[in-house]
């Protein structure tokens, strides 16, 4: 019999079309470079046939019709000799082979150079030279330079600088002079008796920095937009959780914040702050595949990441560029030996360990505290904690099963150092030829968080190709595989994170039930039974004093589900050069991905509060299939002083998402052969969710450079989205910059201090589409969850009714942005500072703006409404400095910051925030004229001292606080009417930093390398909700033990803090009591590193071998009292409030990194 489920079939055909997928698209890129491997060997391959020819024919024959070339020293290699060659379509060393058959002369092949040694050289020839010569080539840093072309003046004897920049000659002439080449440095010209030590300079003409854009790439010194780079090499020895983390306090203007320590979290990415109140993440491009984010991307293969901050830069991806643009690209392959790859090998493992911790009471304490509480509040003590002799038999019993201080709740969640483990793994083949280059890496990632029940694991896998098919054709392919699976505590909620329930849980209360010995009759009767003693998971003790969640319970029970991943990501791209100043390329990227959350709640029962009566299986399923089709010529023309770049594409993409639900209960037992969905018996679900939705795009760039001094760049592209109305489909967005290279004008090259200097200037408008996931706004969407009434109002029946109320007058949100700024270098370019003034404004925001429920309505519908500005500036300044030639150093930080408004919300006076937290208060605002999401409460004066003081807080003989009494705070009368209500809350707080920054500082000395990073926020305020319970008196909640010693306890104690209590009165108010400076500066990291001598690793057959140790957020300089300061959250109406978040751990970590 087949058994029929949901998992197994549904999923199981999901697999079998996403590995098919899988299989044709490799397939596809398989042939294809197949192909294109076949013709770049083909093209290399050799046919000639030659009788009683000389060598020195044979040579000029193989140059003739390939790329190779050959070097020799003419001394050793007698180019008279006659030999006999015949060969058809043969490789390079078939035809060496037949030509060196049976003679003492040996060949070597390096990127398409063919270098010859004679190892039976006559030694009365060699003693007729001078001697042989070797020696080292260094760039102007001092670090080696690989691949120099080292020629005999006048001749074809030559060699190629090895892995550590070294080469040697032999029989070298007493007058010979040597010339030094490499691409992208001055050519160098040296008496062989002078060429110990070379130093090549870089040409500057030819060896400008290129930083990538949209659709192309551009040298710095022509961008007229403000583009942030982040190089590979920058992040390379960095021991990174995920991708995002690369930016932190990397890119002025981009400010990274954690939204949880979690392990495979992704932090919350801004670009020059809050743009609109709908959403603000940045689009993120692959290799020119649109992502919406990166945690699956392996930050081993990043070859650079550039930010896109400004419209100029922004416009050429219109409608999703409105909040910023990263463009990524991976690492390639170099030219070099075909048959030999270069290997890479990284690995770092390490331990973490939570940074800070709450120090909470222990029992002792907590019943002192639960005491006060009540005596304040004039309420009889509670029974259980009234007398001493009580007290101490809770003492007594909490003795016996572990000690009298009771139960450490976060030493009972969180895992040790030694079991919080991470291990991170990675592995690359790279090489080529001129003709033909690939990289592949495989990466592996196991991380073990600091609080039980979350992990994740990421294995992936990546190969690019990169092939010279013909001399007009070049083909390329980029694809990544990546599985990953995680598993989550709850977090992010107030009153039901893992966090909160392990700080606010008493310390009477044990983990377990084992832990009962000789447990006081009056606290077995608080322990209800009813629980099954073979039932593993109700062997947990429900917490005695609170209606909250044994938090070791709630962990294990979350442990028990799991999220998992898998995802192909890629293109296949093909250049054409139709002219030497005209390119067609043609690129197709696709993204499958699939995952399933697979649950599990097993049936317990630990007290009347916390139990599940039934088993329940539930199964979910993502999919998610996109592509991409992009088309565009690139036009590349230079006459005289004039350079003319343009490019003109389209652009046709689409997004289908699909979600599958199901779920069942009432299981057999909890066994995990059971957690399939026909073994429930009672309540099945089922749901489901399918968007789809499409682009098509129009762009085009046009760039002219005069002289490389006067630069101008035009944008413009025409977006057409299906997520809105016919006549609102299509949006423009325009874009045009400037640029002003005035050091190469005659005035500044008489200044010797000044190696570079640039003005730029832009303007742009740039578009949104984003609806929080929702495609189709504009319309109207009908389901069956109306309830109607037919005769008996007990009664009522399920039936269809409207889901969505659609907006046919939706459009495009709209950012306009003006860029100033300023680019200068010192020093030979050793001293780098850049300047950015922005003025950004986005118009016709998406929102969803509050209508009164008499309305009708069954949600509220999206429109176009009011509009933000963001007005800053940005700087960046780095020293690359030297001292001797040993020890070199580099000082790079930045700075940034912006001031958030809301100018209006299309006549709509404000949007509150508020939930659960707090008792439902309004604790957030968006309004004309404040920033996004400011804190809003009451204003205090500190703390009533004595009843006189509440007495005479009086307005016009009317008491404004009449209920209140000394210890309590006091709270002002901001519109002077005598009374507090809402018209006296007002802005307590601002989310939103004066600025933010980042340090790096790095040193190398003889081998040893240093970094230190540092980044920080300042001016930014925190709400600290956890406070809302672990101070207010009320409830169980357990308390910090400062309360005991801090809070108000009598006339001139305290001005700050107000008196524990157990009434909920006006303390429990949302004030600005709850709010707290939220500055910090972090260690995020240190690290130092040890390269062993290449005279040791040679011995070993490795090219480079270094150590390093680490460690991340080593400490902190904050004055916030929760966990961690970085807090960071999607939505930016609750920007800054801290719900229990998952704190960032603190981590050390020793690694590997070799290349062979």
């Amino acid at each position: 019999m087949v058994k029929k489920q949901f998992y197994s079939e549904t999923a199981g055909l999901s697999a079998r079309s996403f590995i098919l997928r899988i299989f044709m698209i490799c397939c596809l890129a398989f042939i294809v470079e197949s192909i294109s491997a076949a013709e770049v060997s083909k093209s290399n391959m050799i046919t000639l046939e030659i009788n009683k020819g000389t060598y020195s024919d044979v040579f000029k024959a193989i140059e003739k019709q390939s790329d190779y070339k050959f070097f020799y020293n003419s001394d050793q290699v007698d180019l008279t000799k006659t030999v006999e060659v015949k060969a058809e379509g043969s490789s390079i060393e078939n035809v060496l082979n037949q030509v060196f058959k049976g003679t003492s002369i040996t060949y070597r092949i390096v990127n398409n150079h063919v270098v010859l040694t004679n190892n039976n050289t006559d030694e009365k020839a060699i003693n007729q030279q001078v001697r042989r010569i070797s020696g080292k080539v260094y760039d102007s840093n001092g670090e080696s330079l690989i691949g120099v072309n080292v020629v005999v003046k006048g001749t074809n004897q030559g060699s190629i600088t090895d892995i550590n920049g070294s080469y040697s000659l032999d029989d070298i002439p007493a007058n010979a002079v040597l010339v030094f080449s490499y691409i992208g440095y001055n050519t160098v010209e040296l008496p062989a008796s002078q060429a110990a030590r070379v130093i090549m300079q870089e040409d500057t003409k030819k060896l400008d920095e290129v930083v990538v854009v949209g659709y192309g790439s551009f040298r710095k010194r022509d961008l007229t937009g403000a583009v942030s780079q982040v190089k590979g090499d920058e992040i390379s020895n960095l021991p990174l959780r995920s991708a995002s983390d690369a930016l932190q306090g990397k890119a002025a203007g981009v400010t990274i914040t954690s939204t949880s320590g979690s392990p495979g979290s992704m932090g919350t990415v801004r670009i020059r702050g809050v743009g609109t109140i709908n959403d603000n993440n940045p689009l993120y491009v692959v290799d020119g595949l649109p992502q919406s984010d990166i945690g699956w991307l392996n930050p081993r293969d990043i070859e650079s990441m550039e930010v896109l901050k400004d419209a100029s830069a922004q416009a050429i991806y219109g409608a999703r560029a409105a909040n910023g643009v990263i463009l990524i690209s991976t690492k390639k392959g170099a030219s070099g030996d075909m048959y030999r790859s270069s290997i890479e090998f990284d690995m770092n493992i390490g331990m973490q360990g939570a940074p800070k911790r709450y120090d909470m009471l222990d029992a002792a304490g907590f019943m002192e505290y639960k005491n006060r509480a009540y005596a304040a509040a004039g309420k009889d003590l509670m029974a259980d904690f009234a007398t001493p002799e009580k007290r101490e038999q809770i003492l007594s019993f909490l003795g016996k099963n572990g000690g009298r201080e009771g139960t450490d709740w976060w030493g009972e969640t969180t895992r040790s150092m030694t079991d919080a483990t991470m291990q991170n793994y990675n592995l690359a083949f790279s090489g080529g030829t001129q003709k033909l280059r690939y990289r592949s890496s495989f990466g592996y990632m196991h991380h073990l968080g600091i609080l039980r029940g979350s992990d994740y694991e990421r294995l992936s896998g990546r190969i690019n190709l990169d092939t010279e098919v013909t001399k007009w054709l070049t083909m390329s392919s980029n694809v990544g595989v990546v599985y990953e699976s995680r598993r989550n505590i709850q977090e992010n909620d107030a009153y039901t994170a893992t966090v909160f329930n392990t700080v606010t849980a008493d310390p009477i209360t044990p983990v377990y039930r084992s832990n009962l010995v000789d447990i006081p009759d009056f606290l077995q009767a608080r322990i209800m039974g009813g629980y099954e003693p073979t039932n593993p998971w109700s062997q947990y003790t429900g917490v005695i004093y609170s209606n909250k969640s044994n938090a070791v319970a709630q962990v294990d029970r979350m442990s028990q589900s799991k999220w998992s991943g898998t995802a192909i990501k890629g293109n296949v791209a093909g250049e054409i050069k139709l002219f030497p100043f005209l390119t067609f390329k043609s690129t197709i990227a696709v993204d499958i991905s699939r995952g399933l959350s697979a649950g599990f709640t097993p049936k317990y029962f630990l007290d009347g509060d916390e139990y599940s009566t039934y088993a329940t299986v539930s199964r979910i399923s993502y999919n998610t299939d996109y592509w991409v089709f992009d088309n565009y010529f690139t036009y590349n023309q230079k006459f005289d002083d004039h350079t003319i770049n343009g490019m003109l594409g389209t652009s046709a993409e689409k997004n289908r998402y699909e979600s599958i639900s199901a779920s069942k209960q009432g299981m057999v037992n909890n066994d995990v052969s059971q957690r399939i969905i026909d073994a429930g018996t009672v309540n099945p679900g089922a749901g489901g969710y399918i968007s789809t939705q499409s682009l098509n795009s129009y762009f085009g760039r046009l760039f002219y450079s005069y002289a490389d001094r006067y630069l101008l760049t035009a944008n413009i592209r025409w977006d057409g989205s299906s997520a809105f109305a016919k006549g609102n489909k299509w949006g423009v967005f325009p874009s045009v910059s400037a640029g002003w290279n005035f050091a190469e004008e005659a005035f500044a090259k008489e200044l010797d201090w000044l190696s570079q200097g640039k003005f730029r200037a832009a303007w742009g408008e740039i578009g949104n589409q984003n609806l929080s996931n929702t495609s189709g706004a504009y319309l109207n969407t009908y389901g069956n969850g109306s309830y109607y009434v037919f005769g008996n109002p007990n009664s009522p029946v399920l039936g269809g009714g409207r889901a969505q109320v659609g907006n046919p007058d939706l459009k495009w949100e709209t950012t306009r942005q003006v860029d100033f700024g300023l680019d200068l270098a010192f020093l030979g370019g050793a001293l780098k500072t850049s300047f950015d003034y922005f003025d950004r404004k986005t118009s016709d925001m998406l929102v969803q703006v509050p209508v009164p429920s008499s309305v009708g309505l069954p949600n509220t519908p999206w429109m176009n409404a009011g509009s933000v500005s963001n007005k800053g500036f940005e700087v960046t300044v780095g020293y690359d400095g030297k001292l001797g030639n040993d020890f070199k150093y580099n000082i790079n930080g930045n700075i940034s910051t912006y001031r958030n408004k809301v100018v209006d919300l299309g006549g709509g006076k404000n949007i509150p925030g508020k939930g659960v937290h707090l008792g439902n208060q309004t604790y957030t605002m968006i309004e004309p004229g404040q920033p996004i999401g400011y804190f809003y409460g009451f204003k205090t004066d500190g703390v009533f001292q004595t009843q006189a003081e509440v007495d005479s807080y009086v307005n016009d003989g009317q008491k404004i606080m009449p209920s209140a009494k000394a210890g309590d705070l006091k709270f002002r009368d901001l519109n002077a009417d005598g009374k507090l209500d809402d018209e006296d809350r007002t802005m307590i707080g601002n989310p939103h930093p004066d600025f933010t920054f980042g340090i790096t500082l790095g040193a190398e000395y003889k081998g040893f390398d240093f970094l230190a990073f540092f980044q920080g926020s300042v001016g930014n305020d925190i709400l600290n909700i956890l406070k809302y319970d672990i101070y207010s008196g009320t409830g169980w909640y357990n308390a910090p033990k400062d309360i005991l010693t801090t809070f108000w306890n009598g006339q001139g104690s305290t001005n700050k803090n107000f008196a524990i209590d157990a009434n909920s009165r006006m303390n429990l108010e949302m004030s600005e009591w709850y709010i707290e400076d939220g500055s910090y500066m972090r260690l995020k990291n240190v690290q130092i590193g040890y390269t062993l001598p290449a005279s040791f690793t040679k011995k070993l057959t490795i090219n480079n071998l270094r150590l390093f140790v680490s460690a991340q957020n080593l400490f902190t300089v904050t004055g916030y009292s929760g966990l961690d300061p970085e807090i960071g959250n999607n939505s930016p109406q609750y920007m800054g409030i801290d719900m229990g978040f998952y704190p960032q751990a603190r981590t050390y970590m020793f690694g590997i990194s070799m290349k062979l």
